[in-house]
């Protein structure tokens, strides 16, 4: 029998050896990656070397969180290489690691954590992984999934935010900035730079996206040439080189109501098939538990809202919120266009476009004048398809083989505060711009949902959600005491 429960315990350990697998059976997924962090790692195609110069000592609670992540790291691709060092004991390692970096073994720091492949690396320091004010957010995946980009991607992606006209700045962590956005920007390895466009005269050569943010005042014609030229237009498509151009744009608009002017891009935008009405601002009915049915200017979005496209198709689990978008619509194909726009965010059925707000108390539908569902709050576009057909349009020919892997590129999003630090902790919200940013900048095997702090968790109730819990609590609850006490009666009068 001995000898059966010994062959029994090497089988199952060879087992083991041979077939590891780690399920995560956390709520919050505490203890696995993302899938855009697996969809990265899946796609190295270099060794990442990953070293921990960590205490062990020091902040012992979030030791085994740091460590037990790189090893999932190294589980989740071979390519990944995992070493532990103490900095106290294995002095020999670390001499010898400062000199396969060139470095002076000062440079070293205790507590961090170096990333490498080839000749780059990147330095992670504690501080950087754990947020030392309550909540106390650990924040491993994605300063670690944003290391090994760093030192894999040849170039780094430069993304220039356009100034002078009223736009939110990425500079500013008040409600109505941008701070959160550019930080996460910043973290996919992105770098991020202001333009004014009057002052440049035309949009630098190592822009990778232009980034306009929610713009308050008009654009001169001056300005919507250079991002003609920059971009590329369907006459415009070929540069001094004779090359397809290759430009990205990103706009965030805002309904042209009060202070606010309109930025002057429709046209602009136009000539990539999308159509903007910064004039209207999209209202949504919802019915709210004591109040009945309710005009609201925010809009949730989630599930078939997300409309089939490649920016949205990880998140539609998640839910967006959008608050006062102006109204998109995607103008229809005809056979002088280059460019092909796609809707991907739709409105709920029961929203509307207002174009009458000022004086009005309570925004209204009005069939004459406002503009019905179904209603578009952000929207793509990109080249059409090439054909070979010698007579089609010039953007169509056979001198734009394989189209589909090149060409500018252009994402509208009818909202801007959806993108602000006061409303960034919705779930969906970032992750949407993120996904658009990557895109434009072809990233694809970025795209997905981006790591969250697993110790932070916040509920979103959407309205029925809401009228759900509250029919449950005010009629739910006291109709089960009212059935139990009659049945109870009932019983005791027999």
């Amino acid at each position: 029998m001995i000898l059966i429960a010994i062959a029994i315990f090497v089988f199952i350990s060879y087992i083991n050896d041979r077939h590891y697998y780690r399920i995560d059976f956390t709520a919050t997924g505490k203890y696995s990656l993302t899938a855009k962090t697996k969809k990265i790692l899946k796609n190295l195609d270099q060794p990442v070397f990953i070293t921990s110069l960590l205490v062990k000592k020091q902040d012992y609670r979030f030791y085994g969180q740091v460590i037990d992540i790189l090893e999932e790291y190294k589980y989740q691709s071979d390519k990944v290489t995992v070493t532990l060092l103490d900095p106290l004991t294995d002095r020999t390692k670390i001499t010898e690691l400062a000199e396969r970096l060139k470095m002076d073994l000062e440079q070293l720091q205790i507590n961090s954590i170096i990333f490498t492949c080839g000749d780059k690396s990147k330095h992670v320091q504690q501080s950087e992984v754990i947020e030392r004010e309550f909540p106390f957010k650990f924040k491993g995946e994605e300063i670690f999934t944003s290391a090994i980009l760093s030192v894999t991607r040849d170039k780094q992606t430069t993304v220039y935010f356009t100034k002078g006209h009223g736009e939110r700045d990425y500079a500013d962590f008040e409600r109505a900035g941008l701070g959160k956005l550019a930080s996460a920007i910043k973290r996919a390895n992105y770098n991020v730079l202001p333009l004014d466009l009057l002052q440049q005269k035309r949009v630098p050569e190592n822009c990778d996206i232009l980034f306009i943010a929610g713009p308050t005042k008009s654009f001169s014609t001056q300005e919507t040439n250079y991002i003609r030229d920059y971009v590329g237009t369907s006459a415009r498509l070929i540069n001094d080189k004779g090359e397809l151009k290759d430009g990205k744009l990103l706009v965030m608009l805002e309904p042209a109501i009060g202070v606010n002017k309109s930025p002057g891009l429709s046209a602009l935008l136009g000539e990539y098939g999308i159509v903007v009405r910064d004039d209207a601002v999209v209202y949504n009915k919802v019915n709210m538990p004591l109040f009945g049915m309710q005009t609201v200017v925010e809009v949730y979005i989630s599930d078939k809202k997300y409309l089939d496209h490649e920016i949205t198709a990880d998140i539609k689990k998640l839910t967006s919120v959008f608050y006062g978008s102006s109204v998109i619509s995607i103008a229809p194909l005809s056979d002088t266009m280059a460019f092909a726009a796609k809707g991907i965010i739709q409105a709920p059925d029961q929203s509307w476009g207002e174009t009458e707000i000022v004086g009005k108390k309570r925004p209204k539908y009005d069939e004459d004048s406002d503009i019905c569902s179904p209603i578009i709050l952000a929207a793509a576009s990109e080249l059409r398809e090439a054909k070979p057909d010698p007579t089609a349009p010039p953007h169509a020919t056979q001198a734009f083989a394989d189209i589909g892997k090149k060409g500018p590129r252009v994402v509208v999003f009818g909202d801007t505060d959806f993108a602000a630090n006061a409303f960034s902790d919705n779930p969906g919200n970032q992750d949407l711009v993120l996904n658009a940013i990557s895109w434009l900048a072809r990233r694809e095997k970025e795209l997905g949902i981006s790591a969250k702090a697993p110790d932070v968790r916040r509920a979103i109730v959407r309205p029925g959600q809401l009228a759900a819990i509250f029919w449950l609590s005010i009629a739910g609850l006291p109709s089960i005491g009212i059935i139990i006490g009659g049945y109870v009666w009932w019983r005791r009068r027999r």
